[in-house]
This record gives C-alpha cells, structure tokens and sequence, in this order.
C-alpha cells in the first residue's frame, strides 16, 4: 500500500531476508515520514509502496520508503549477523537516504564511485543526522568500514575522497 492508501503489488522487494520484506504498518509509515521530515525532507517528496526500495532518487528529489527501510527481526543465517546494513535501524536507514545522499546531491558531493557514495551516506549520517542513539551511529560507520574493506579499501585510505567534515 503506497502512503496515499493505494494496493501496488507489482513488485516485491527482496533483500535476501537481510532487511525486512513484510508491508509496513501505517504506525511504521508515520514513524518514518516524521522522521525523514524532521531531517528536512519536504513531505510531499516522500513515496512508500511495498515495491520499492528504500532508497534516494535525486533526479525528482524524492525519498523512497518500501519494506526494507526496516531491519529483519529474524536473519536468515549467521553470515547474515556480521553485516551492519542488516542491523541498521530504520531511523538510520533514513538517515543514510537524506543525510548521507540527498544533501550530498543537493551541495553537489555526490561520489561517482558508487561504493564510495554509499561509504560516504553511512558516514554523514553517523556524524550529522539528529536523534539517532550512539549504537545507531556506531552502526553505520560499521556499515561504511565493511563495505570499503569487502571491497579492498581502508576507511584511511578513502577519507579524504569522501565529504563527511562538514554537513
């Protein structure tokens, strides 16, 4: 059901059970919308339907609310427990889409190496999205060092690419 209260179910998002899958509850929509609000993202540039992704679109400047802006309650298998995309909280799943890539877009940062985009989203949201707790935080500069050391990369190696001194 998109935020307007229509059924689409051309798609289904699937993240290899590693984000959740399941339709959010109108309670989870509201709590994500006012939270993406609070971090300056206008309201009516806000779309949840079970078919996207969560995820940033700057060609319209929209957020993208689907399934997996919420982690898994029950990963599927132990490899699953070490990556820290998977145990992001929805309030920094938001975070990395508006904090890390939308006002990364807006200042023109946006990273054209596509794991140091999202090395760089992670990283400006731990630093600079409000409200979000200290293991919140903690979590995406996990997410942010196992994405750039699965790919061969140090955090020290690429920090001085990435735009995250200043939001």
């Amino acid at each position: 059901m998109d935020l307007d209260g229509e059924n689409v179910q051309s798609y289904k998002v699937d993240t290899g059970g590693k984000r959740s899958e399941k339709p959010l509850t109108k309670q989870q929509v509201d709590a994500a919308v006012n939270y993406a609000v609070k971090l300056d993202m206008p309201r009516e540039q806000i779309r949840y339907a079970e078919h996207y992704n969560t995820s940033y679109g700057s060609n319209f400047d929209i957020l993208y609310l689907g399934t997996d802006t919420y982690p898994a309650k029950n990963l599927i298998s132990a490899s699953d427990m070490k990556t820290a995309n998977s145990r992001i909280s929805w309030k920094g799943a938001i975070a990395h889409e508006i904090i890390g890539h939308r006002e990364a877009f807006l200042k023109g940062w946006t990273q054209s190496n596509k794991l140091f985009e999202e090395a760089q989203a992670s990283i400006r949201a731990a630093r600079f999205a409000s409200d979000l707790s200290e293991p919140e935080r903690i979590t995406l500069l996990r997410d942010a060092i196992y994405r750039l050391n699965k790919n061969g990369f140090s955090i020290s190696a690429v920090k001085n690419l990435l735009n995250i001194k200043e939001r």
